[in-house]
């Protein structure tokens, strides 16, 4: 069963690589799309608000070794059809804001737009994984004009606040660093608590934000 799996993997290997710049063109035009998307909306809200959402931006495409653990994982054929129908999250966006209200201000900007059609909403910072993990996922289709036809391409579009993304970087570390072994669970614990303490900063600072914003015209009506 062993030989048989990594023949398979041999042969959907040289189809991947055969067929690279055709498979992944379309994901990697999908990124510059969404990428510019967002950062003339970074644009625009600076200049108009003198304030954006958006403290930065990073976009990532799945290596192939990353792409066949997971094809492995949820036991999808081989092929690179069957990939482009089963996984949506080749392409992904991750955007980092400041605050937690700016992440569903974001999703809804994203939620009305004529060129993104939402297809699935994972969130888990209301839900938030066992691990502790809290960021909000929406899988999307985005449109890529061409010069002769549109395509619709899925993307993986990330977002959460400093803290959550802080946090998430130092999960993954140490996972890494544990790879093939079990966390110590007291670690795991530790993370927990740091990422429900995140999350209460978190909360703590919107709370503040949203109170200065609430009394700015009575702060500036006792300035005159």
């Amino acid at each position: 069963m062993t030989q048989e799996i990594n023949i398979n993997q041999i042969e959907f290997l040289d189809e991947l690589f055969n067929e690279w710049s055709g498979f992944f063109l379309k994901y990697k035009m999908a990124l510059t799309e969404l990428k510019s998307d967002f950062e003339i909306i970074d644009l625009e809200w600076r200049g108009k608000y003198g304030y954006s959402p958006i403290e930065h931006l990073k976009t990532r495409m799945k290596k192939p070794r990353s792409l066949i653990k997971k094809v492995e994982e949820r036991q999808i054929p081989l092929t690179l059809k069957s990939i482009e129908e089963s996984i949506k999250d080749i392409a992904g966006v991750r955007i980092v804001t400041s605050f937690i209200d700016d992440i569903y201000m974001l999703k809804e900007h994203i939620e009305n737009r004529e060129d993104i059609r939402v297809i699935k909403v994972k969130d888990y910072i209301n839900h938030p994984k066992e691990s502790g993990y809290k960021s909000l996922h929406i899988i999307v289709e985005t449109e890529v004009i061409l010069s002769n036809e549109i395509l619709w391409v899925p993307v993986e579009i990330q977002i959460r606040s400093l803290s959550m993304d802080f946090w998430a970087s130092t999960e993954h570390k140490l996972n890494y660093k544990y790879q093939g072994k079990h966390v110590p669970e007291s670690a795991k614990k530790r993370l927990v608590d740091l990422s429900n303490a995140a999350f209460l900063l978190d909360q703590k600072m919107s709370d503040l934000r949203n109170q200065l914003l609430t009394n700015a015209p009575l702060l500036l009506d006792s300035s005159l």
